[in-house]
């Protein structure tokens, strides 16, 4: 959605310390493929946190934007991707890279490679130009221009390297790179004899400098962020570095040539692309199409179609049908345009239009909930990994004319033997206009006339529906523990604020008087009365669960309303002390410009409809907080002001944890932990295995909690 995309949050990451990672004589694969092998898996078995936080993935685990995760041979026949799934009780990732054909009906795909350590995806962030996620980075395969190798990026004794393997599997794989940096990127030389890998050597230079300066004492700086490490974090522009290795691993700087096949399309095509254009791609014969805003002064705003005639003519689609389209390819086959686009009610559909030149306008081919991801067209099919609210991902490829599909790989080829819940999407308007939809599961057993307690899982409710965002609440684990669950998808922004020129502004707007807060939670509660309304809840026993922005729409719903009984926060909290000195000098500026208050006059009224500090004597709801230790420092005002109160509050701490929590132990910890935590308060059971009984005996001693004659084991 627009909303997640925009929003700048204060707790994203850690600057990206080594990745700790297993000996290399312990395969993390071993153990799950001899439990796939197991007897005794029959239809109809119940879902659990450890088959969820086990699920396999091809890229990024969420159905965001990323690059995609498939490298195309040069024939167009065969495709190369790398499946990773997760082994927490090795705490560590099974990674496969495999090859499947795409012109052979039916036919399994190949492991050609296996190992090496999960990958952490960097990004930038406010004035860090590297600060390292908790999602993986997607490892894009690439072919050699003869298409008997296969390159890649794989990390081992923490340094990611390229690595090579030769297509047909008959032979190990093999470090293609030495480089005393992480490789973020590469390319093949055109005539293959090469890798061209791309660096930032200024980050381990400025590393360097910093581990200096330490000799003397660090200034307290806009270099610091306190939640995230205890020293300086590297700032200001990187250089970026390009260097050939070939075969016999003899090193030399890249030409301006090879350094070109990692621009951009515009830089590549220069002035030929329109201004404002994105998207742009074109034919052979000099036709062209591109994805324009139809409001350039604006930061988000609909956007058209154009498409260009090879005599230089356009064509305009600037209806709904055209808005939102986020891909083009031009058919290899026929040479019409197709075009990928999120769309329907709150733009939580994906569409396939199809525009051949001589329509005046395109036709929609189809539209589905399902997530298409990472899609690409190699020839005659569009190949995409597919994922839908109650069915992991899988790799297809689809028939651009009719929307007809056929399965290539599916990597949970067992998932049909679970219990799942039903899934019921909701759609409305809320109080500002928005639209707004939430996705209702209840449990798989679900009888006539049954209500039952209902946990509500945010922000974002695109694709499989697993985790909510930040992936920390189990969606169907919970309904097949008797719980209806309400994925709520955060709403876009008011229409007011979606009129702003730039971020700095839409920032300022969403503040302003809470606005933005008070939209989400006009959806928030229009969402649970259609759910209530289905007769499906129970009214009386509603809990609610936030991450990220998440957490912020918590925070709003305990002060502002009395829905919910009890809450669990997967990082903690957006209020007026801890918020800025935990993020540093440098967001407390931030944070100003976009309209925040922190120590200043008017900061107490400006905060007083969001602080969990300054509202602690109302709260009433047990609160469970689950944070990486890069953040939980952010959370110790509103920990010790609600402790102060006397109120049912914990927090657990994870070691080695960013925002996005990435290791795969902690991931089934915070599963079956938030699974217990709404039982235990919502349904007043416990489960009484023997390693969770100080967890309970925590709990039972916290104001409210269920009587111990009224608990049950279960």
């Amino acid at each position: 959605m627009l909303a997640g995309a925009v929003f700048i949050l204060v707790q994203a990451v850690m600057p990206g310390p080594s990745v700790p990672e297993r000996s290399a004589a312990v395969d993390p694969c071993l153990s799950l493929e001899a439990e796939a092998l197991r007897p005794g898996k029959d239809k109809g078995s119940e879902l659990t946190s450890g088959h969820l936080a086990a699920l396999a993935d091809i890229g990024r685990s969420d159905p965001n934007e990323s690059a995609s995760p498939f490298g195309v041979s040069p024939d167009g026949k065969q495709i190369a991707f790398v499946v990773r799934r997760a082994n927490p009780q090795a705490n560590a990732f099974c990674q496969k890279l495999m090859v499947a054909s795409l012109a052979r009906e039916g036919a399994p795909p190949r492991e050609i490679d296996r190992g090496g350590a999960f990958i952490r995806a960097t990004f930038a962030l406010r004035n860090f130009p590297v600060v390292g996620a908790g999602y993986a980075q997607v490892i894009t395969p690439r072919w050699s221009p003869d298409g008997q190798r296969i390159a890649f990026l794989k990390r081992v004794s923490e340094q990611t390297h390229v690595w090579t393997v030769e297509a047909a599997g008959n032979a190990p794989a093999r470090q293609a790179t030495a480089l005393p940096d992480d490789v973020e990127d590469f390319r093949w030389s055109t005539d293959g004899k090469a890798l061209i890998a791309q660096t930032r050597p200024s980050l381990r230079e400025m590393n360097a400098q910093i581990a200096a300066e330490a000799r003397t004492g660090f200034v307290f700086d806009d270099r610091f962020s306190p939640q995230f490490a205890d020293r300086p974090m590297p700032t200001g522009p990187m250089i970026t570095s390009y260097t050939a290795v070939d075969d016999a691993g003899l090193v030399r700087p890249a030409t301006d040539a090879e350094i070109s096949a990692f621009a951009n399309r515009r830089d590549s095509l220069g002035d030929e692309i329109p201004v404002g254009a994105r998207g742009f791609t074109r034919r052979a014969d000099g036709g062209a199409a591109w994805i324009e805003s139809k409001a350039p002064g604006r930061l988000i705003a609909p956007t058209r179609l154009v498409l260009r005639l090879p005599g230089g003519a356009t064509r305009l689609c600037d209806t709904a049908l055209c808005d939102g389209g986020r891909h083009l390819w031009w058919s290899a086959n026929s040479g019409d345009l197709y075009v990928l686009q999120k769309t329907g009610w709150g733009q939580g559909q994906t569409g396939l239009l199809r525009w051949h030149v001589s329509w005046p306008r395109p036709k929609r081919v189809f539209v589905t909930e399902d997530a298409l991801i990472g899609c690409t067209m190699p020839g005659p099919e569009l190949v995409c990994a597919r994922e839908s609210a109650a069915r992991p991902r899988r790799l297809v490829a689809i028939d651009p004319a009719t929307g007809r599909e056929r399965l290539l790989h599916d990597p949970n080829s067992d998932w049909s033997r679970f219990r799942l819940g039903t899934v019921q999407r909701l759609r409305f308007r809320n109080a500002y206009g928005v639209e707004s939809f939430a996705d209702l599961v209840l449990p798989p057993d679900h009888g006539r006339g049954q209500k039952h307690p209902l946990v509500v899982v945010q922000y974002g409710s695109d694709g499989f529906l697993r985790g909510g965002t930040g992936d920390e609440v189990p969606v169907q684990v919970l309904a097949a523990k008797g719980f209806a669950v309400l994925s709520f998808a955060r709403p876009d922004f008011p229409a007011w604020v979606m009129e702003a020129k730039d971020e700095s502004e839409l920032r300022a707007r969403n503040r302003t008087d809470w606005l933005d807060r008070r939209s989400v939670q006009s959806s928030l509660e229009m969402a649970i009365a259609r759910a209530i309304a289905t007769g499906a809840v129970d009214a009386d026993r509603m809990g609610i669960s936030g991450f990220s922005d998440g957490t912020s729409t918590t925070q709003w719903a305990l002060i502002n309303s009395k829905l919910f009984k009890v809450a669990s926060l997967g990082a903690c909290c957006e209020d007026m002390v801890s918020y800025p000195l935990a993020a540093g000098p440098y967001f407390e500026r931030f944070g100003r410009e976009m309209g925040y208050r922190f120590f200043e006059g008017g900061g107490q009224e400006f905060w007083k409809p969001m602080s969990l500090v300054l509202n602690a004597d109302r709260i009433e709801a047990p609160i469970l907080i689950q944070t990486g230790d890069s953040e939980y420092e952010a959370a110790l005002d509103v920990f010790a002001a609600l402790r102060k109160q006397g109120k049912a509050i914990e927090m657990i701490v994870l070691e080695n944890e960013p925002h996005f929590k990435w290791q795969p132990a902690h991931r089934l910890a915070i599963y079956e932990r938030s699974v217990d935590w709404f039982r235990f308060w919502l349904m007043q059971e416990m489960d009484c295995s023997p390693d969770k009984r100080d967890q309970y005996e925590r709990w039972k001693a916290m104001p409210g909690a269920p009587a111990p004659a009224a608990l049950l084991c279960k």
